[in-house]
């Protein structure tokens, strides 16, 4: 039976699934189990974030060199979604593990929290770099890669609907939000699945785009790839991240201390109904991704969903405590996030392209190990700005209830730090210029390649 594009399609996906199943447990309760098990100072876990962006910036980068030099029978790419699921599983257990056996030691407590943290970044670098540079050799027909990006990112959206979704009532099963293994024992479910996620990833994708020079790249000839244009992609993509980033941070802060239970239904019940709405909303996004591809581009509809996320956002503003306007705000921004997020890797995959063909190098492993660690760094300032925030507000992880100074912060992270971050890429999309000129440079490519042949 034949490899199928369908089978690579589900294959490529399931990567991306699998690390959705573990990085929305880091961003979204990592923080929550510092502060509210651990009971540490939100001071403490934004340096801890914070200082080890610093780590992330060398080994995303070495990655990215590992990826460019690699030559296995079975890829550049592939071999690495093997080689780190199983410790991508452990070290995600183990950061939500070793600081409650030291609970009582505070120094100890933020030391473990600290290596375990950045331990698993490791680890998650090592399977998602690789998986961010293997589009442009999955297929060179840009249809097809639309196509795969939709897969990852609903797939993407599957788990961290899963995590949203079933998250919060495990850690409960398990103790509670207070307790200090409850947050181990849920991330151990999802790591298990990640596992078999990532080796049926290994199993369905193949790696059939050769670049244009059979070499491996220097990290000094990788540079030189860099043009002006992927500094401007990567600038944007960060700001864009970030926003979403410290919005993302900030929901089950939002939702406990802002917004409170509704009527009869309580705080878990209102973050499960907004799971729902986000997951289902990112999904129709990404769903719609070869659709407006085609009726608009890449750049233009990039744009518009940027502006449906700055009106979501504003909804916000003004919803209060209605669940109908919290839903449709959540709608009209995590709609456009979903189309965005899988935009994202399309665009990164042409830039890297344009790179290419600009300078004769493919350095996919480099260039995306860059993008990655912008990503990740996005994601690490989101707790710090989300936390410090919070810590100019007074915010006191023994109380139940927040001051209202404390609840402006909240929202101002959850709702003003995006909207600010919209208007910004809104802004730097519109000098995006390698979505035109790609095709163009291709063509050429093309000409010159029938001319030697000939």
């Amino acid at each position: 039976m034949g490899f199928s594009k369908m089978r690579q399609r589900f294959g490529y996906g399931a990567a991306d699934m699998a690390s959705n199943l573990i990085w929305p447990m880091i961003c979204t309760y990592l923080t929550v189990y510092y502060t509210d098990a651990l009971l540490l100072d939100t001071a403490a876990v934004g340096v801890i974030t914070l200082a080890s962006k610093f780590i992330d910036a060398i080994t995303d980068v070495l990655m990215g060199i590992v990826v460019d030099k690699t030559d296995f029978k079975s890829g550049k790419c592939r071999p690495y979604f093997l080689i780190g699921a199983l410790p991508l599983a452990l070290f995600a257990v183990l950061t939500f593990l070793l600081p409650s056996f030291v609970s009582n030691n505070n120094v100890l407590m933020i030391l473990f929290a600290f290596i375990t943290f950045n331990l698993v970044s490791t680890c998650y670098t090592i399977v998602n770099t690789p998986l961010s540079a293997i589009l442009p050799s999955l297929s060179s027909d840009q249809k097809e890669r639309n196509i795969l990006v939709t897969f990852r990112m609903v797939m993407a959206a599957v788990g961290s609907f899963c995590v949203t979704f079933f998250a919060l009532p495990l850690i409960n099963n398990f103790g509670g939000k207070k307790d200090l293994f409850a947050y181990a024992w849920a991330v151990g479910i999802f790591s298990i699945a990640a596992v078999v996620l990532l080796v049926f990833s290994y199993a369905n994708t193949r790696e059939v785009v050769k670049p244009i020079k059979e070499e491996k790249v220097k990290l000094k000839d990788g540079l030189k790839a860099i043009n002006g244009q992927y500094v401007l992609f990567v600038i944007t993509m960060f700001i864009y991240l970030l926003g979403f980033a410290v919005k993302q941070a900030g929901v089950f802060y939002y939702y406990n201390y802002y917004i409170g239970d509704i009527g009869s239904l309580k705080v878990e019940e209102i973050i499960s109904i907004q799971a729902l709405v986000t997951s289902l909303s990112m999904v129709i996004g990404q769903l719609t991704i070869p659709f407006f591809c085609k009726i608009m581009g890449k750049k233009k509809s990039a744009i518009l969903m940027n502006f449906i996320a700055l009106a979501g956002n504003i909804v916000f503003i003004f919803c209060g405590a209605n669940l109908v306007l919290l839903c449709v705000g959540t709608a009209l921004v995590w709609f456009p996030l979903g189309y965005l997020m899988g935009m994202r890797f399309a665009l990164l995959a042409d830039v890297v392209e344009y790179c290419e063909l600009k300078s004769g190098i493919r350095a996919a492993g480099i260039l995306s190990s860059l993008d990655s660690f912008l990503a990740k760094l996005a994601f690490g300032l989101n707790v710090t700005v989300m936390l410090g925030l919070m810590e100019i507000g007074g915010y006191d992880a023994n109380s139940d209830i927040q001051t209202e100074a404390e609840k402006f912060f909240i929202q101002l992270g959850f709702v003003g730090v995006p909207i600010l971050c919209v208007i910004i890429t809104i802004i730097l999309l519109l000098f995006f210029k390698f979505d035109k000129q790609l095709p163009k440079m291709k063509a050429e490519r093309e000409e010159k390649l029938a001319a030697k042949a000939n």
